[in-house]
């Protein structure tokens, strides 16, 4: 969360280890790096350098951080108005043809199962800066808003900024070939995700992570 904040998105949605992303070369120069997660910056965080380091680049850390997010008067992180950061700049989406499809892909790719509602509007208070998507048409299944067919450009003003009402969960399936009802446990807590370990984990515990995912 921390680099993701840093680097201008609203937050992490996963932290993959073991180079997921490819190994890279030169010095290791953090290690055991520990954040509460109200840093400004990763070199605030508490880590060990380079000199007391035996990692090799097999163990590169990874983030995977969110291109959406949630604003509002009155917000939470399951309801907001929506915004999606493209170049560099956060921006809103118009409520032309916004419905429950399209605020599905925004709550999933928020972490949650599913939309409760699509408010058009402005309905949690009007944004400011750029329109930057209208006429989104969403099947449902896509892993981004922004792989949705939508218009660049739009007649629209923040008087029709669109919302999202998402089931209000703080769990959720991740993992290869991960679907809505199979997954890793993931649970979010003090602002990012992170995994639950598995001692002492029975039915019991998975009867209650079902029936929170719906």
């Amino acid at each position: 969360t921390v680099v993701c904040r840093q680097l201008g998105y609203s937050h992490a949605l996963s932290a993959p280890g073991q180079a997921a992303y490819g190994q890279g070369t030169g010095p290791v120069l953090l290690d055991n790096v520990q954040c509460r997660g109200s840093e400004a910056k990763l070199q605030y965080c508490s880590s060990t350098s380079q000199r007391n380091s035996y990692c090799g680049h097999h163990e590169d850390a990874s983030v995977s951080c969110a291109t959406i997010r949630l604003r509002g008067e009155i917000t939470t992180h399951s309801e907001g108005r929506v915004e999606v950061l493209q170049n560099g700049v956060w921006g809103t989406v118009c409520d032309n043809d916004w419905d429950i499809s399209d605020a599905t892909v925004v709550c999933r790719q928020l972490g949650s199962p599913h939309a409760l509602s699509a408010p058009g509007r402005a309905a949690y208070g009007q944004g400011t800066g750029p329109i930057l998507m209208d006429n989104v048409e969403c099947r449902g299944s896509e892993a981004e808003l922004q792989h949705c067919i939508f218009n660049s450009r739009h007649n629209c003003h923040h008087g029709e900024d669109a919302s999202v009402s998402c089931y209000a969960t703080r769990i959720r399936l991740r993992g290869e070939n991960a679907t809505d009802q199979k997954g890793r446990v993931e649970v979010f807590r003090n602002g990012m995700w992170g995994t639950v370990c598995d001692n002492d984990w029975d039915i019991n515990d998975a009867t209650v992570v079902c029936r929170e995912l719906g």
